[in-house]
């Protein structure tokens, strides 16, 4: 199946879990996921965080033809790193998801996703969350994997090689 590079927020609480969730239905789907919060991890040391290694690796995962870019366009703007890195990949290959849970989107307005995330090779899912009660969240999850596991079904492959 093939290899997810799951970009998008990862400083906090709620960011890692959010990714957590997503790898583990992801997972089920048959793809395997490089998450980024636990590759970031390599970098960390008692001299330090080594950030020169952070950008390349990000880069290198961005850009790799084996590897299908999925980015969050969650929150008031997206992560300025996602953002780079979709860049990154929509350059190199010309395909990439976009996915968005934040209910404060309408793409006919562009509120919620900047246009320059969806650029032509771009496959967009928009799936709003609108869970209030723990017993919603594991269906949201599977619901939401398996919207872009069809996207990533969805892209036409041009550049990519396997693995």
């Amino acid at each position: 199946m093939k290899t997810i590079y799951l970009a998008g927020g990862l400083f906090n609480a709620g960011e890692r879990l959010h990714n957590l969730f997503l790898e583990k239905y992801l997972k089920k789907l048959g793809h395997n996921v490089v998450l980024p919060q636990r590759e970031a991890l390599k970098f960390d040391s008692s001299a330090g965080f080594n950030l020169d290694g952070v950008k390349k690796e990000c880069k290198e995962h961005s850009t790799d033809p084996g590897n299908i870019y999925v980015g969050s366009a969650d929150g008031a703007d997206a992560d300025g790193g996602t953002a780079v890195e979709y860049g990154l990949a929509i350059g190199a290959k010309d395909e990439a998801v976009v996915y968005r849970t934040d209910i404060r989107t309408d793409t006919s307005k562009e509120i919620g996703v900047n246009a320059m995330l969806l650029l032509e090779g771009t496959a967009f899912v928009c799936y709003p969350c609108y869970f209030t009660e723990l017993e919603q969240v594991e269906k949201y999850y599977e619901e939401l994997a398996n919207k872009i596991h069809c996207a990533v079904q969805s892209l036409p492959l041009r550049c990519r090689t396997s693995k």
